[in-house]
């Protein structure tokens, strides 16, 4: 097996380095955020059991270098990062209810939302008022979305607009320069060329990028190194590029055509200085250096809802810089990540509610022909395509490979694992905006997932002699070793999940997140959506015209068109105002017919997936 140069340095190392990259999920984000509720709690815990110098404490590190996520995850990326300013109450299924709830970032931005008892999320999001009352906000009266989501910006500002980091909270397990990101998908795009030699002189095919990243890095100094990464910090109320870390928070979930897209603002040289960005390194520039940058972005899960590729890139990049500032730049660019349990120090864990790995591949397959089949194919086709991760491919069948730990749902009921795991994922993934119980749930099932996951399975072999396990572990008696292993007592975990007791003189096991109740909804509730349902349709389907594109000529203003479609002078003086009359009683009666429709079928749709996955309360 081939030595790494470096090897000399890792055997000294006592720190485990971790990049944390959470996927789309809509609502059931609130999973995300109870799995990072949990691994937070544990992680403080650990902590404080160093700090307090208890014995028979692992006295290694784990730092976390890298906090990322696509939609959803982007979103809870981005609440963690505040939230980890100060201290706050955990939530867990014995103090849910109460109102400390609210000083919990990751459960008040994801299950309280902004619901109030008389104003629930569905009725918010049916709301019309994004489309016929925010003159300030939407003066064209657009319908830019299916559904009301002015809440999303609220909650974004709400949770991150003022938040001041505390200095007494102290948190050694989060790197001080950490990097942060969310996945976009820009509308716009970045222009790139590819020259050829013509007969008629050299031409450039031109091909726009649309995959994009906010990246972000925390920085107190406010001091920009030139590399592409936006400063930030919470050191004071305004904070620094406070708005922009919103914007990428809202734009990343906003969901296609469901949820209205969201513009984000950047300096050209947070694009243009971008290694992650610049895929032609002998461009001197992607977008113009002398004005900002400005595009409309949508949910970064379309091109990339799983960014763990980019994680490893910025956790190798991070390694090699250190290496570069001890050692020189040729010993960093003989450095690799090592993968094996008896040398890896660097490693991801993914939280993804919704992985792939359950959709197996059908050994049938029919050829197709037709518009209505193939349509769908296609754009399943090209939403694939853009997702997959070909230079990851290569180490997808490794066996002995630690650098990639993924949590996803498993939900069991006595014991017996479940067919369907995460309330939110009906409608996928809006069912979470139909019912508050659903996302406790989530949130409750996240906790559970996670505190399994660090104590059984976030764990390496004992006998692979990993250097930073031997250095955390070695000093503990055997009756030490016993506490923390896993079931099979055959590993021992990376963060290790212990409570402090009431005197601080001592460690415990954590209570078990035990089973929790799967929720469900009432038919009566979703049949009276229906006529709100139909408001919100009637809104959509009058309004779906307006707007302006100021880049665009109307074919109304063609000279061609206007003379091939004058009217003639019967038309125009005697049919015409019995016509247009016709007309429009006629797109009126069936704007009428086609909202009332949409809306049953809508509702109806609703209600056989909530049935299917066994969330139908039949109290009518």
């Amino acid at each position: 097996m081939y030595k790494s140069p470096i090897k000399a340095t890792m055997e000294k190392q006592n720190t485990f380095r971790l990049g944390i990259s959470m996927a789309g999920a809509i609502s059931a984000g609130a999973y995300t955020a109870g799995v990072m509720d949990y691994l937070i709690e544990a992680l403080e815990n650990w902590q404080k059991a160093k700090d307090l110098g208890l014995p028979g404490v692992p006295k290694h590190d784990v730092i976390v270098e890298v906090l990322c996520g696509a939609s959803a995850g982007g979103m809870t990326a981005v609440i963690t990062s505040a939230a980890l300013q100060k201290s706050f109450p955990h939530i867990t299924p014995q103090n849910y209810k109460e109102e400390l709830n609210k000083a919990n970032p990751l459960f008040d931005s994801w299950v309280n939302l902004t619901e109030e008892p008389t104003n629930d999320m569905m009725n918010q999001m049916l709301s019309t008022v994004d489309i016929l009352n925010s003159p300030d906000l939407n003066p064209d009266k657009e319908v830019r979305s299916v559904f009301n989501s002015l809440f999303i910006e609220k909650i974004a500002k709400r949770t991150l607009d003022s938040i001041i980091k505390d200095p007494a909270t102290q948190r050694r397990y989060i790197a001080d320069d950490m990097e942060l990101f969310t996945t976009i998908t820009n509308l716009r795009g970045f222009n790139y060329e590819l020259k050829f030699i013509t007969a008629s002189g050299n031409r450039e095919d031109r091909m726009t990028l649309h995959k994009d990243i906010v990246h972000f890095q925390i920085n107190p100094a406010g001091k920009y190194k030139d590399d592409g990464k936006i400063p930030i910090h919470f050191d004071t109320a305004n904070g620094l590029n406070r708005k922009m870390l919103i914007d990428a928070a809202i734009a990343t979930g906003a969901f296609p055509i469901g949820l209205a897209p969201h513009a984000v603002v950047r300096d050209p040289k947070y694009i243009n200085d971008n290694p992650l960005l610049k895929i032609n390194h002998g461009k001197n520039y992607i977008v113009n250096p002398l004005n900002d940058y400005n595009a409309v972005c949508v949910d970064g899960g379309v091109i990339n809802n799983e960014p763990y590729d980019l994680t490893e890139t910025i956790l190798i990049n991070r390694r090699k810089a250190e290496i570069t500032s001890e050692n020189g730049t040729k010993k960093a660019n003989e450095y690799f990540l090592e993968r094996s349990a008896s040398t890896f120090d660097t490693t991801m864990l993914i939280i993804d509610p919704f992985p792939n790995y359950d959709e197996k591949l059908s050994a049938n397959y029919f050829e197709l022909f037709a518009v209505m089949f193939a349509a769908p194919q296609l754009i399943g086709a090209m939403r694939q395509q853009l997702m997959i991760k070909t230079d990851l491919l290569a180490q997808a069948y490794a066996d002995d490979d630690f650098t990639r730990f993924m949590i996803a749902p498993i939900r069991t009921k006595d014991g017996a694992t479940q067919d369907y795991s995460i309330a939110c994922g009906s409608l996928g993934g809006f069912g979470g905006f139909f019912e508050k119980e659903f996302r406790i749930h989530d949130y409750m099932l996240g906790r559970r997932n996670c505190q399994r996951f660090i104590q059984q399975y976030f764990c390496v072999p004992i006998l692979a002699g990993n250097p930073v396990i031997r250095f955390g572990y070695d000093d503990l008696d055997d009756q030490s070793i016993r506490f923390f292993q896993s079931e099979d007592t055959k590993s021992l975990p990376i963060i290790p999940d212990i409570r402090i007791t009431d005197d601080q003189t001592t460690f415990a096991k954590p209570p078990v997140e035990g089973e929790f109740d799967y929720p469900s909804i009432g038919l009566k509730y979703l049949l009276d959506l229906e006529s709100k349902v139909e408001v919100r349709f009637d809104a959509v389907l009058n309004n779906i015209t307006n707007g302006k594109n100021p880049g665009k000529e109307s074919s109304a203003a063609n000279p061609v068109v206007q003379r091939i479609r004058k009217k003639s002078w019967v038309g125009r003086n005697i049919t015409g105002p019995i016509g247009n009359f016709t007309a429009e009683k006629f797109i009126g009666m069936g704007k009428m017919a086609a909202k009332s429709i949409a809306a049953k079928k809508f509702i109806d749709a609703v209600i056989t997936d909530m049935y299917k996955r066994g969330l139908l309360k039949q109290d009518c």
